[in-house]
């Protein structure tokens, strides 16, 4: 709807009443900050012109002076930061102080109040609201309502009425550059006009352009667990990243960034996302990947397989003899049997007979192998293994100490009186030395009872297989498990941990409590959801028992055909209740054209929407040799380049291809990066990346890179091709070599 002069004038008048008022403050923060700085020059200046050098000599009272000044010095350093933050956010007001307008005039009243929603709250000396925060609870009719009967959800309960009127904004260098009023949806103009734009080198905030759906998602707070399933381009981790600017701020006196974790699937994709909250005028939370957090906590002592080098195995080694032995491996320990194989062993370890002997001292008994056993099955029953054994260790010790002593002076006093020693403290080593001699093997035994050694725990898993799956009633092939056993045991003994190891090992540190305490983290945010097995979930909720999880993925984007979710319900059998499942049913991402075409990838289709936003059909070219298909690949690079095209994916199946990619296009002069590893950085421009390192990431142009019958010929590839396709905004180029991969083969 077109809007008159008059109401233009309207408009440019408030806005420029809310730039005033955010510029005085904008000052009034200067000022503070610049009377900081020389207040904390001026401490500085005190601290050492009156206590001068500070040193135990001169007494508590100048220590005592010194950390009052230090005391001094933290809050200032604080009150700065602080300042800094709001200078920052006023500064982002300047430019842009707000995206959106409702009318509401509440139930009852007949006053229509005007609210302007922004990144912030800007509010004047009378404490009337100028602007509120996308976060604030009358925020999110604009998210949620057209125009008509509404409400939202505030402390004093819920508020109904109705919004008059709802207008959209875009403010540039605190200028209205366009605005209208809005009776049907948010996406219709501003979010076609922000995804018809080029990928940046960083993820952007959605908050102007929330959906309803992605709203539900970022405000829920009925359910401690959320499960949020996907399809691809639907914002799943821009909704995740905004629910935790939403969390920070309505909780701002109970959580801060460092009360949060989010799981990325890895960190190429970690430094892609680490602009959002800053955008958002929050501190980034701690980001990790399951990978780190498990090598972290696992003994250097062994070759640790990394989650890309798994990947690279999967999809470049069928040709090695190894090859299936290590595939089934991989299922087997990754399958929901497995899982139940490891719950009867932990229970076994918890029940089992320890072969717990008697403690002597010099013939005394200091405690019974019963009176141990009592300790283990009842006192300490509440306890994980470990610290079980940690607590048994420590009460004996602390038992045989006066025994210790008394032996050490006995023999301090035999010394004394043998004349051969004059110096107290020779004599006093000597005793020392000779009763610890004595106890070596006694501690030597307590240290055996009690000892937990991970490694050794878990081969006993494989050397009692057999037992294990007898007791959980599954049927197994006699072969089969010999080979698993050998398999690993060999493994193990040469110092190897496969990545399905790892994950079994962390699952057993964990339950028998050899991991640190998490209790500070109180929400955890895993995406890419679908690419974990129910037993990383197990870990999940083993490590933060007490935190609420926002899960987000996509089924249908499961890049590892072996190391999977399965399906949600594995993850909601875990969690059992107070969880949620919620689905994001609309992309956002692709084209019309690019989006219909990745889905009849897929193996059943899907009906789920897509915003219709219309560009090139998806090309799909075959050639003959590799010459030509290079220099078309060349060709096409520079010529989307000349386009003004800022993110070019070409998207290899393996890194041993990204690697011959990457030395061709540099050969030929291309301003080329190549991505190989899960910890290399994320560069905007022409990247060479290998399909299952780009899953997240987002590119104005997509060039698949030679989808042969040779390169994607199986089946459990589907998903995988699926999920590289979808990572194409505007243009997708798929180059084969010889004969198209039959999973496309019918599809075009």
């Amino acid at each position: 709807m077109s809007l008159n002069n008059y109401e233009w004038n309207l408009e440019n008048e408030w806005l420029q009443k809310v730039l005033k008022e955010t510029k005085k403050q904008l000052d009034e923060k200067r000022d503070a900050k610049d009377r900081l700085k020389k207040e904390a020059v001026e401490t500085q200046r005190e601290l050492w012109s009156d206590l001068g050098s500070v040193s135990i000599e001169n007494g508590l009272d100048q220590l005592s002076d010194f950390m009052s000044f230090m005391d001094i010095m933290k809050n200032q350093k604080r009150s700065h930061e602080f300042n800094e933050k709001l200078e920052a956010k006023y500064e982002k007001m300047l430019e842009s102080p707000y995206f959106g307008r409702i009318d509401f005039v509440e139930e009852n009243e007949s006053t229509n109040e005007k609210c302007y929603i922004g990144l912030s709250n800007l509010i004047d000396e009378d404490y009337d609201f100028l602007v509120y925060d996308w976060r604030a609870p009358i925020s999110s009719m604009f998210y949620d309502y057209e125009t008509g009967q509404a409400s939202y959800e505030c402390p004093e309960g819920l508020i109904s009425g109705e919004i008059t009127s709802k207008r959209q904004y875009k403010i540039n260098n605190g200028k209205i550059e366009y605005m209208f009023d809005s009776n049907i949806s948010i996406e219709d103009e501003v979010l076609q006009e922000l995804l018809s734009k080029n990928s940046d080198d960083k993820m952007k905030g959605i908050v102007t352009t929330i959906q309803r759906e992605q709203n539900k998602v970022i405000r829920n707070e009925y359910y401690k667990n959320l499960i949020v399933q996907g399809a691809a381009g639907s914002g799943k981790t821009s909704v995740a990243l905004h629910r935790i600017a939403y969390l920070l701020y309505k909780h701002k006196d109970k959580i801060t960034p460092q009360n949060i974790i989010i799981f990325s699937p890895n960190n190429i994709f970690n430094d892609y996302i680490s602009n959002v909250l800053p955008q958002l005028g929050e501190d980034n939370m701690y980001q990790t990947t399951f990978k780190d957090y498990m090598h972290k906590e696992l003994s250097n002592q062994f070759k640790k397989e990394t989650t890309s080098e798994m990947m690279e195995y999967i999809l470049d080694s069928n040709e090695k003899l190894t090859y299936q032995d290590r595939i089934k491996n991989i299922k087997f320990k990754t399958s929901v049997e497995f899982m139940n194989i490891l719950k009867q062993y932990v229970n076994y370890l918890e029940t089992m007979d320890r072969g717990f002997k008697d403690i002597f001292v010099r013939g005394k008994l200091i405690i019974s192998s019963k009176d141990i056993q009592k300790l283990f099955f009842e006192d300490y029953s509440n306890l994980p293994v470990k610290r079980r054994l940690e607590k048994i260790k420590s009460r004996i010790v602390f038992l045989i100490e006066p025994y210790e002593k008394a032996w050490i002076d006995e023999i301090y006093k035999e010394l004394f009186q043998s004349g051969d020693y004059i110096d107290k403290e020779e004599m006093i080593e000597k005793s020392n030395l000779i009763v610890k001699k004595k106890l070596k093997k006694t501690y030597e035994k307590i240290s055996q009872m009690t000892k937990f050694n991970l490694i050794e725990i878990y081969k006993g898993v494989f050397k009692n297989l057999n037992m294990f799956l007898d007791k959980t009633n599954i049927e197994y092939d006699d072969s089969f498990i010999e080979h698993i056993k050998t398999y690993t045991l060999d493994n193990l003994n040469a110092r190897i941990l496969n990545y399905e190891d790892q994950v079994a090992l962390l699952y057993l540190k964990g339950v028998l409590g050899d991991m640190p305490n998490t209790s500070q983290i109180k929400y955890v945010i895993i995406d890419e959801a679908q690419d974990y097995t129910p037993l990383q979930y197990e870990i999940f909720y083993h490590l933060f028992k007490s935190a609420s999880m926002t899960i987000l993925g996509d089924i249908n984007q499961s890049i590892n055909p072996f190391m999977n979710v399965g399906n949600y319900d594995n993850i909601y059998d875990i969690s059992k209740n107070d969880t949620c499942i919620i689905n994001l049913t609309k992309s956002y991402r692709s084209t019309m054209e690019i989006t219909k075409f990745s889905r009849k990838l897929l193996p059943k289709s899907i009906n789920d929407e897509y915003v219709e936003r219309h560009g090139d059909e998806p090309n799909v070219i075959g050639f003959l040799d590799e010459n030509h298909m290079h220099e078309k690949l060349i060709e096409d690079i520079k010529s989307y380049r000349q386009k003004k095209y800022k993110s070019i994916g070409i998207i290899t199946k393996t890194a041993r291809e990204t690697r011959e990619v990457y030395s061709l296009l540099k050969a030929n002069n291309i301003d080329v990066v190549s991505i190989e590893k899960d910890d290399d950085d994320y560069v905007n421009g022409v990247l060479v990346i290998p399909s299952y390192l780009a899953k997240g990431l987002e590119f104005d142009v997509v060039f698949i890179y030679n989808a042969s019958d040779k390169k994607y010929n199986s089946e459990d590839e589907r998903l995988l091709l699926y999920t590289c396709c979808t990572r194409a905004l505007h243009v997708l180029n798929i180059y084969y070599l010889g004969e198209i991969t039959p999973l496309l083969k019918k599809r075009i």
